[in-house]
């Protein structure tokens, strides 16, 4: 097992306890695994987090170690004990 940290910066925080940001995952843990292991925790970020067919909400963003997961192998970026995640709201401007 490994023990990864979650940082969430959505308003949706607030639903999570302190101790929810520090998940313990299986060693073969993917970033798709945190957002499983919230879901789990809190029944009421599913919606949030993933699409009515089951999917990572297209909006959705994940910072690990610095790096975004697009950069990486998407949400099967694979995650190492110490990792830092970070779920990011979309992001927009003009």
């Amino acid at each position: 097992m490994i023990e990864v940290s979650v940082e969430i910066a959505f308003s949706f925080k607030r639903e999570l306890s302190e101790d929810d940001r520090c998940l313990l995952l299986p060693d073969d843990a993917d970033a798709l695994a945190v957002l499983r292991a919230l879901v789990a925790r809190a029944p009421s970020l599913e919606r949030r987090l993933f699409d009515v067919d089951g999917n990572v909400r297209r909006d959705l963003n994940a910072i690990v170690n610095g790096l975004n997961v697009v950069r990486r192998q998407g949400w099967a970026t694979r995650l190492a004990a110490g990792d830092r995640v970070i779920l990011l709201p979309p992001l927009g401007g003009g």
